[in-house]
């Protein structure tokens, strides 16, 4: 028999684990019927959970032992993000003389979504693995884990047993995308995707990549899709806030971010969010009332010290800057604006040793702009650096350059939006022209040509960045990319990626093309 649940201890989980978990296909109408069960089950299509929820309370109410009305409620509960209610649903089943083994699964994913993980490894030692949710239930556990092997190998068995289950082949293409390999996941997912009611899972990835790839309105369908059969699934909601921020639609993310909240409290990543949003727009306060509304363990991830030191640098508060910053800088070395500000952060403090130590990381980065080189001589000649010559002469070569600012602007929006074709446009008369020897433009350039499938001539513009700024892993890793998706020279192109990720082992992009580049070696 499963032990059911103890009322205690609860713990964080990744948001991976989170996204296995079931999200069921369910709806309902709006008015008072007279057989609440037939309505539930006539909602399935109309999206619409916690009406159908309230149908099946109500039938509930005259067959409280009815597993079917249990198991459908347990489902609704999930569904509109309540797993305490779905695990007192599925407990009672399986405590009961009507117990499954699809129960049994419901539950160790109630579980696992309700971060009650003592109880869910408890759960998962008595699962007969004859259903295909016992498997996504021991794969979420597994992961959240953080025992990726064994996650792997359930999947395994899984699709050896029930190969066309629907939430194994999207687990399946999740590991695909984990390796970088984008178009495999999207063909893996292709059959379920088609899948009515929808798999909001499948649709969850496929929106993902679809941003990853900067297509904004393909992304927003997906994610449309998951929030019709799982009105609260929160990372869709983000998506969505997403791709408003990316069109310009400041309001339109705040409000899906708001949404992310439920009772009140928005999900962390809505915060950083709204957060950055304050920042950008010059509300010091307001970015800093928010992040700091962040749970410490959360508040540690890379993402949210970044902007909490770049929060407290802007209000003054140099030491809390330096505090935020130091680690991040030190594991980001390529994060120029980072570097900028902990810098400056250790200048204002009188530790001028430590600024130039900082700031000295990015002083030949090809992207280091005109205030980063000032502030690296001033810290050079305050503590008598012998490099002082050299950046004046950086300096006086970047005043001669072409001003490319505007034009570098006008093809990030453009990339931001998913109009490849509108940035190679902006790019295309500088390659030859006034940006020639810019190794920023020409990067991007490539980064460019690689995304319209024009791979010869990324390679040649790779080339031509690398010659300018021969150390730079972003450049490293334009180059070793366009090779490997070119094809033919994947010697090279692993190598160079190796020698892009040992420069920026934190890169996550660099990280995901060398994962690529070496999967199949």
């Amino acid at each position: 028999m499963t032990k059911l649940r103890k009322t205690s201890t609860r713990s964080m989980m990744p948001a991976a684990a989170l996204a296995l978990v079931t999200m069921p296909f369910l709806a309902a109408c709006d008015t008072a019927p007279a057989d609440p069960m037939a309505a539930a089950q006539a909602a399935l299509a109309d999206g619409t959970p916690r009406i159908a929820l309230e149908y099946v309370n109500a039938a509930l109410s005259a067959d409280p032992d009815n597993a079917e009305l249990r198991m459908m409620a347990g489902d609704l509960a999930l569904a509109v993000g309540n797993p305490d209610r779905a695990v007192t649903e599925f407990e009672a089943i399986v405590g009961g003389p009507n117990s499954s083994s699809l129960a049994q699964a419901k539950l160790a994913e109630a579980y696992l979504l309700g971060n009650y993980m003592g109880a869910a490894r408890e759960a998962l030692e008595t699962l007969e693995y004859d259903v295909p949710m016992a498997y996504t239930a021991a794969i979420g556990i597994a992961m959240a884990d953080g025992d990726m092997p064994l996650a792997s190998s359930q999947l395994d068995k899984g699709l050896e047993k029930f190969p066309d289950d629907p939430r194994l082949v999207t687990i399946d293409a999740e590991r695909l995308m984990a390796a970088a390999q984008s178009k495999a996941a999207l063909e893996r997912l292709a059959p379920v995707l088609l899948i009515e009611p929808a798999v909001p899972q499948a649709h969850m990835l496929a929106g993902q990549i679809a941003l990853a790839d900067r297509a904004l309105d393909t992304a927003s369908k997906r994610f449309e899709t998951v929030l019709s059969v799982h009105p609260a699934h929160q990372t869709a909601m983000l998506g969505m806030a997403a791709i408003a921020r990316d069109k310009g639609d400041k309001q339109k993310a705040a409000d899906w971010i708001q949404k992310t909240g439920g009772s009140g409290t928005t999900h962390p990543i809505g915060v950083l969010f709204l957060a950055q949003m304050s920042f950008n727009d010059g509300d010091m306060q307001g970015a800093f009332e928010l992040i700091e509304t962040v749970p410490a363990a959360i508040a540690a991830e890379p993402a949210f010290t970044r902007l909490r030191g770049f929060i407290d640098a802007a209000r003054g508060q140099h030491g809390s800057a330096i505090l935020a910053l130091d680690g991040y800088a030190e594991d980001h070395p390529s994060d120029l604006m980072a570097q900028r500000v902990l810098a400056q952060s250790f200048a204002e403090e009188g530790e001028f040793a430590n600024a130039w130590n900082t700031i000295s990381r990015v002083v030949d980065h090809p992207q280091a702009d005109g205030g980063t080189l000032l502030l690296a001589l001033r810290l050079a000649e305050e503590t008598g650096q012998s490099d002082a010559a050299k950046i004046r002469t950086l300096i006086a070569k970047r005043d001669a350059a072409p001003d490319l600012s505007e034009a570098m602007l006008d093809a990030g929006r453009a990339i931001r939006t998913g109009d490849w074709a509108k940035a190679d446009s902006i790019y295309a008369p500088l390659i030859d022209g006034s940006g020639k020897n810019d190794p920023a433009l020409l990067n991007n350039a490539a980064a460019v040509k690689t995304k319209l499938g024009e791979h010869d001539a990324a390679v040649s513009l790779a080339r031509r960045a690398l010659a300018q700024a021969p150390q730079s892993p972003q450049v490293l890793d334009t180059l070793g990319w366009a090779l490997w998706q070119k094809g033919g020279a994947k010697a090279e192109a692993r190598a160079l990626l190796t020698k892009a990720r040992q420069g920026a082992p934190n890169n996550g992009e660099i990280a995901a093309h060398w994962t690529a580049a070496h999967a199949d070696n």
